[in-house]
């Protein structure tokens, strides 16, 4: 989609987008320029995983129990409504359909803005109804002030270091004032950020050469940009259902090779049993909660538990999250 198609056929049919998107900006031609040029490994899965992610990413309740409070925290009870959260690493817009399919009482309160930096996933997002704008973090075609929130989550490590204190000025510039920025991420002393250097990194197409943040990085960075963050720990479990344990338990397996492309990988290791030992090998977190500042009751390794009829496959995520408001 050119610019011109943008502009003429999908931003008239969102009034979210009317409202806020803004080409005009100084350094616009050049991000434009840079954006053209850009290929991601989200595109397809010729180019890393983007078809295989999407195919995880159709079933939104997976991940919804961390979702659910992230949106919280960018917009708290009590805000005025609607609420518009600008999603800025939304892909096809999973936060967005995981709104609409699981939380009727945040439909009128919250509305999301996908953006990402994938034109496929961009292209996707637009297909399903939803308003999405094409544009990196570090450079986003909103004008100032025109959102409520800013929610950097599920690839905020995607982001390289050297820009992410503009990625984090950017979000703050677009968010009117007393509005939060909220940005997730794994620890890198995490179990999450363990799987993606051991497994991920050297079994998926384009590799995952990516540093994650430390508690103190994480708290500088918004230091940095003039607006201090508080630092919360957060549970963000990957969530299945099965008709069996068994099948619980292969679903598991197949939502997380789709999800970080290591379908081959999980392949060589045989049957639903070896796969289910790659995750309790990856995924227990007792030594990394019990390093935690403050006590937290999260599970600490995968399990599968009964839960209305269904068998229920929980494999635990903690995730680090600071959350900063705009001074009014």
């Amino acid at each position: 989609m050119t610019l011109e198609d943008y502009l003429r056929d999908a931003v008239p049919a969102h009034p979210v987008l009317k409202a806020a998107v803004d080409f005009g900006r100084p350094g616009a031609d050049k991000a434009l320029r840079a954006l053209a040029a850009t290929t991601t490994e989200f595109d397809s899965d010729d180019t890393g995983r983007g078809d295989s992610y999407r195919r995880a990413q159709r079933n939104s309740s997976v991940r919804w129990r961390g979702i659910r409070q992230l949106l919280e925290l960018a917009a708290p009870s009590g805000a005025a409504a609607p609420h518009i959260v600008l999603d800025v690493l939304g892909g096809d817009g999973t936060i967005a359909r995981a709104v609409h399919e699981h939380a009727p009482d945040l439909r009128d309160r919250v509305s999301i803005l996908t953006g990402d930096l994938s034109g496929d996933m961009v292209e996707r997002a637009l297909a399903q109804g939803l308003p999405a704008v094409r544009q990196a973090a570090d450079h986003l075609f909103l004008g100032d002030r025109t959102v409520d929130a800013a929610l950097l989550a599920y690839g905020t490590h995607h982001i390289a270091p050297q820009d992410r204190l503009n990625a984090v000025t950017e979000a703050l510039r677009v968010v009117r004032d007393g509005g939060r920025v909220v940005l997730h991420d794994f620890d890198d002393a995490s179990p999450m950020a363990r799987f993606f250097t051991d497994v991920v990194h050297p079994h998926t197409t384009a590799g995952h050469d990516y540093r994650h943040f430390s508690r103190g990085s994480l708290a500088e960075l918004f230091e940095e940009a003039g607006t201090p963050a508080r630092i919360v720990d957060l549970y963000d479990p990957l969530v299945v259902r099965g008709d069996t344990e068994e099948d619980a338990r292969r679903r598991m397996c197949e939502y997380v090779a789709d999800m970080y492309g290591v379908g081959e990988f999980f392949a060589a290791q045989g049957g639903t049993d070896a796969r289910w030992r790659i995750l309790e090998r990856y995924f227990g977190h007792e030594d990394y909660l019990a390093g935690l500042p403050a006590e937290v009751d999260f599970t600490p390794r995968p399990v599968v538990h009964r839960s209305r009829g269904a068998y229920v496959a929980e494999v635990p995520r903690a995730a680090m999250v600071a959350v900063a408001r705009k001074a009014a």
